[in-house]
């Protein structure tokens, strides 16, 4: 495989596989996800879901994340053959997908129980996978490169994924229900078969990267307290996500129940949403390259309050979709920095299981955020509810905000103690 969707020079020809292979990986993962995930919530309405069930499609996926993360990844940590391992356990997730194409097939009343039953299961060896995916990539692209690496898989991603979004939103349109869910979920599963094929061919064994890539089985886990960084961004992170994830169940079912959205307009706005994503990546990978990812993440999640603002405005489905220009734009440096934030701060050691620890606790608010949002709904209007999202969102912001100011004072500190000694 020939590197040449890559910027720059002087990389060794294993960075700059692996670069690539991270890029056509992407692609192939966004092609997969891109047939299912945008169309899980408006499937789950269609099939009779309640709005505690539609909650329970972000809920209770994170649930069996909190509970497999952690074990799943300290497994991960003690074994050299993570490659294999994590590709089977993502085999195993994307085998989920089949199973969800078939649910029409079973009794009605029983169908939204299924699909929000296996939204949940599938999890357990997802996010054993997705930790083994951050590892091995972790180890694959060095620091210096991650931001051209990331920027531009995540470009390539958006692009990618914009076009197929698109082509299954107006697809299941066009078959007859619920075929065309079945025929576009089965091609998920397709894709994402070439998705584990490209993973497969990351170099995770070749030592000239400057670091072994090969885990050592007899290293474990430091003491937890003695990582004041990672401690402080894991939980500016969970307070972060508490506003993110909170309107979440909220913007599917305004969408749906009062906008009347159909698979099309899902796509639509996915497509704009990724437009201003693919104006935002290359902006927001200058900005972390100037500035640091933490800067980057500080100033692109201000502008997250802007999503919750516009649904509370907004009265029909062209105006969300014009504001998703903006919002996407703005979304991207929090999808870029955000990765690349967690790398900076988890130590080299055990960092499958550190990984795991973030994404456990992030989990932890996600389980609890869409019932929040649902149980907002319930005592008062979608308007109030997306403006009370707005709000917390703003304050997830500047909790980054006061992060970045103790790293800088830090940083300060630290260069101060080096003069004096020197």
């Amino acid at each position: 495989m020939r590197a040449r969707v890559l910027p720059g020079d002087g990389l060794s020809p294993v960075i700059r596989q692996n670069m690539a292979v991270n890029i056509y990986h992407g692609m192939m993962t966004v092609l997969s996800a891109n047939l299912i995930t945008p169309f899980l919530g408006i499937f789950a309405v269609r099939i009779g879901a309640s709005n505690v069930q539609v909650a329970m499609l972000s809920s209770l996926p994170a649930l069996m994340s909190l509970i497999a993360m952690i074990p799943g990844a300290r497994f991960l940590d003690g074994r050299r053959d993570q490659k294999r391992l994590t590709t089977i356990f993502l085999l195993a997730h994307r085998l989920f997908y089949l199973f969800i194409a078939t649910i029409p097939f079973f009794r009605a009343e029983r169908q939204a129980a299924m699909l929000v039953g296996a939204v949940a299961l599938m999890n357990l060896p997802g996010a054993v996978g997705l930790i083994g995916w951050q590892t091995l990539v972790s180890r694959a692209i060095p620091p210096r490169q991650r931001a051209i690496a990331f920027a531009t898989r995540s470009r390539l991603m958006n692009l990618t994924g914009t076009i197929t979004v698109l082509i299954a939103g107006w697809s299941i349109d066009l078959m007859r229900q619920p075929l065309g869910y079945q025929v576009v979920f089965t091609l998920a599963f397709l894709f994402a078969l070439g998705e584990l094929r490209m993973l497969s061919r990351l170099n995770t064994e070749d030592t000239s990267l400057g670091t072994s890539l090969v885990p050592d089985m007899q290293a474990s886990a430091p003491p937890l307290r003695s990582h004041t960084r990672f401690i402080r961004f894991t939980l500016a992170t969970m307070f972060f996500y508490l506003g993110w994830q909170i309107p979440w169940p909220l913007f599917t079912l305004y969408q749906v129940q009062v906008l009347g959205a159909s698979n099309t307009w899902i796509s639509l706005l996915s497509l704009t949403s990724t437009g201003g994503s693919l104006l935002g990546f290359g902006f927001w990978a200058a900005q972390a390259n100037r500035h640091g990812h933490l800067w980057a993440l500080k100033t692109s999640s201000l502008g997250m309050f802007l999503v919750p603002v516009v649904y509370a405005i907004s009265k029909d489905l062209p105006t969300l979709a014009l504001f998703n220009l903006l919002t996407g734009t703005i979304f991207s440096g929090v999808n870029l920095s955000m990765f690349n934030c967690l790398l900076e701060v988890t130590p080299e050691e055990a960092k499958a299981t550190y990984i795991a620890y973030y994404t456990s606790a992030v989990n932890l608010v996600s389980v609890g955020a869409p019932f929040l949002g649902v149980m907002l709904l319930g005592h008062m209007s979608f308007q109030s509810a997306f403006l009370v999202a707005a709000v917390l969102r703003m304050l997830g912001s500047l909790v980054y905000h006061y992060v970045y100011r103790l790293e800088q004072r830090a940083d300060v500190t630290s260069t101060a103690g080096i003069q004096i000694s020197g």
